[in-house]
């Protein structure tokens, strides 16, 4: 009864697709951390990563092929964090990064970390096709805005990963400027 109990509340806060947080759990964490984070006045940073071109991959090979390019990018993703950085996928190709105790600086280290990984690395997509994965992503922090709230710096990262696509994607902006 307890393996099923734990099998079905690891279900419910997971994305079974990517093994990361889903939004809800993700928000669920969030606000503890900020408010930790605001208690010992620690800086809490948040950053945004949308996949680009993920619709034309989907279009071009399947949902089979996107799944497995999302699956690639959670590991990626993960594989790019510290120990207390918390990571979700929040939208189809959309994830989030929760980073406390990060500095705006550190939080834009992180992302330019992950961005560099995921171009990095070739990936087999159909028998003999291999495609390389980019991203835009968007970086707030609790130290330029003051504000702790999580749906905030969510919001204020988004609005800088949507700057980054329309300045060419793949590319990391850690302010309203670049």
């Amino acid at each position: 009864m307890y393996v099923l109990q734990s099998s079905l509340q690891w279900q419910a806060w997971h994305d079974t697709l990517t093994r990361l947080y889903n939004r809800g759990a993700l928000f669920e964490k969030a606000r503890p951390l900020a408010k930790l984070c605001q208690t010992h006045q620690h800086p809490f940073s948040v950053i945004q990563v949308d996949l680009d071109h993920f619709k034309a991959i989907n279009d071009r090979f399947g949902h089979q092929a996107g799944d497995r390019v999302l699956s690639h990018a959670a590991g990626l993703i993960s594989s790019s964090l510290r120990a207390q950085d918390v990571a979700g996928r929040v939208g189809g190709e959309e994830f989030c990064v929760i980073l406390p105790g990060a500095s705006l600086t550190e939080a834009a280290e992180v992302a330019e970390r992950i961005r560099l990984k995921l171009n990095e690395k070739e990936m087999l997509i159909a028998k003999s096709t291999t495609i390389r994965i980019s991203a835009s992503l968007g970086v707030s922090s609790s130290e330029e805005t003051g504000d702790y709230d999580f749906e905030q710096l969510q919001s204020l990262a988004d609005r800088r990963l949507y700057l980054a696509k329309q300045a060419g994607r793949n590319r990391v902006f850690a302010s309203d400027n670049a």
